[in-house]
């Protein structure tokens, strides 16, 4: 497409001014389009251009804003001719996947470039120093590509600064501290060495801060937290870092920090974080974090602030002992995750009267041997996940179920229950989560448990039920007819129990059933006939020596026998 740009961008200088104009924005239209239908994946769009990028772009003069990215038959190297482009604002090459060579030192004259993104093209070589004399420079954006070495120390008027995956190795330049008015840093993803230079503390504008996967290590210095008082987002995970800072109060506006797979080990090593004022999550999961939860973990005040979510996650890790009364108490709380520890006891009674903005609650993978009786305040409605799956539970613990205002997705599998279901189950107030966006499911599972005795007929009561999974037990008797009053199940799974009898005809009128499983019973008779059963998989069925019907092979008089 470009090649049929070029006769026309020869006659420029032949053109009236009008006409000049005219054509200078039909080009940028048409760039601008190309980014946005590379966007749409699968558009033919996406490759409007074809072969190298013109030197004659150069001579538009008056062009304020280039977008190329994503163009994926673009080929070839940066012309040096684009250091002409006087009244250039913005150039984005970025996802040029076959864009080669170096950046060139010409882009260096172009005073009036705001913006810059080079990021995910094959482009290697240096930094040039020529980029220090760009006054209006605010973005510059590398990430992804070959570049390495120094930046210039003189980009002082950057805003936004992302290096990520770039391969820079060696001690994080201190001369990063010269970019006062830096407000997002990004150096992911590359192989530094040594530790967070205390030097990034005087970047006092400094608002998100990304060195995830940087193969830093080390205590982050005291010195770190003491300028960077405008600071919201600190993303460390995936380093080697061993601890913060004893005094982070300086970062009254930090609310989020994540250091998620470090090397931390110590709760007292993260002790700073109690002294943060304004925080709405803390992930720490796979630190290697050892011990009891502190008590001092329980009086972090979590604050809410728009679009971001009061969480904690300590999942992953080797903490024992029991859970923290105080850690109830943290009345902002939506999200607590805990899955994966050695966490032992009960849940504490708080969890049930003073968390009530709680979403999800993730448990699994624990010690835990039941729950408050009183849940009365637990989500206040809005309790969404609660999972109690492979831990050490008994029926007879989880009784206080029954007083949660509400809950979509109750996951209780390989979490050793033995004996039968309690009739009790049936007022568990299950229900489809309309306030979520990604689904409005309920599901109940009690999956790979020691469970015996028959299926209560009470968990017809369950209406709102879109899933219910009872396979892998030791069920017996014939499945309730009951089941059917569950009019929103989509998938039903009774495989591998000892269930007897035949399938209850009711189930024909599940119409949003799409998923029946009860395969490895004794179940007799003929299978109802008609949808959505006659739809279903033949091997849900199988390893039942008297089923019969579609979709098995017909009854016989010896499997009609069998019933």
């Amino acid at each position: 497409m470009v090649s049929y740009l070029l006769p026309l961008i020869s006659c420029v200088s032949w053109s009236s001014r009008l006409g000049r104009e005219l054509l200078l924005r039909t080009i940028a239209i048409i760039a601008c389009s190309a980014c946005i239908h590379t966007a749409n994946a699968g558009s033919d769009r996406a490759s409007l251009f074809t072969g190298s990028i013109p030197s004659s772009l150069g001579q538009l003069k008056s062009l304020q804003r280039l977008y190329l990215s994503g163009s994926p038959k673009l080929t070839g190297s940066i012309p040096s001719s684009f250091g002409e482009l006087k009244s250039l604002q913005r150039l984005d090459l970025s996802s040029i996947s076959e864009l080669t060579g170096s950046i060139p030192e010409r882009l260096g004259d172009l005073q009036n470039l705001e913006y810059l993104d080079l990021s995910g093209t094959k482009l290697s070589g240096s930094i040039p120093p020529s980029l220090g004399k760009l006054a209006s420079l605010e973005t510059l954006k590398i990430s992804g590509t070959n570049v390495a070495g120094r930046y210039p120390d003189t980009l002082g008027i950057l805003k936004k600064l992302k290096l990520s995956g770039t391969g820079l190795t060696g001690q994080i330049p201190s001369s990063l501290s010269r970019l006062s008015k830096l407000v997002k840093l990004d150096i992911s993803s590359n192989s530094f060495s040594g530790s967070i230079p205390e030097s990034l503390g005087l970047l006092s504008n400094l608002s998100e801060l990304w060195a995830s996967a940087s193969q830093l290590s080390g205590r982050i210095p005291d010195g770190f937290a003491q300028g960077l008082k405008n600071l919201k987002r600190l993303q460390l995970s995936m380093n080697n870092l061993t601890g913060l800072p004893t005094n982070m109060a300086n970062l009254s506006s930090l609310q989020v920090i994540r250091l998620d797979n470090n090397n931390i080990t110590s709760f007292d090593a993260i002790s700073g974080l109690k002294t943060l004022p304004g925080l709405s999550t803390i992930s720490l999961s796979g630190c290697k974090l050892q011990g009891s939860i502190p008590s001092w973990f329980g009086s972090i005040n979590l604050k809410e602030h728009p679009e971001l979510t009061c969480e904690i996650d300590l999942s992953f890790n080797s903490i024992t002992g029991a859970l923290l009364n105080s850690l109830g108490r943290i009345s902002n709380l939506k999200h607590l995750f805990l899955q994966s520890n050695k966490i032992q006891g009960k849940l504490p009674d708080s969890f049930g009267k003073t968390l009530p903005k709680l979403r999800y609650l993730e448990l699994r993978d624990n010690f835990l041997t039941g729950v408050p009786k009183d849940l009365s305040n637990m989500g206040k409605g809005t309790l969404y996940h609660l999972g109690l799956n492979y831990n050490n539970l008994s029926f007879q613990a989880l009784e206080g179920l029954t007083t949660l205002p509400q809950v979509s997705f109750l996951v209780l599998d390989h979490s050793q229950l033995t004996g039968a279901i309690p009739s009790w189950f049936g007022k568990i107030p299950m229900a489809q989560d309309a306030k979520d966006v990604v689904s409005d499911f309920a599901v109940l599972s009690l999956s790979s448990n020691r469970i015996t005795g028959e299926i209560p007929p009470e968990l017809g009561q369950l209406t709102q039920l879109t899933g219910l999974y009872l396979d892998d037990n030791a069920l017996t008797g014939a499945i309730p007819p009951s089941l059917a009053n569950l009019t929103s199940l989509q998938r039903l799974d009774l495989a591998r129990n000892r269930l007897t009898g035949k399938i209850p005809v009711e189930f024909l009128t599940l119409k949003k059933l799409n998923y029946l499983n009860v395969a490895h019973n004794q179940l007799t008779g003929a299978i109802p006939s008609g949808e959505p059963l006659i739809d279903m998989d033949p091997e849900n069925f199988a390893a039942n020596p008297g089923l019969c019907g579609k979709p098995l092979p017909p009854c016989s008089p010896k499997t009609l026998a069998l019933s």
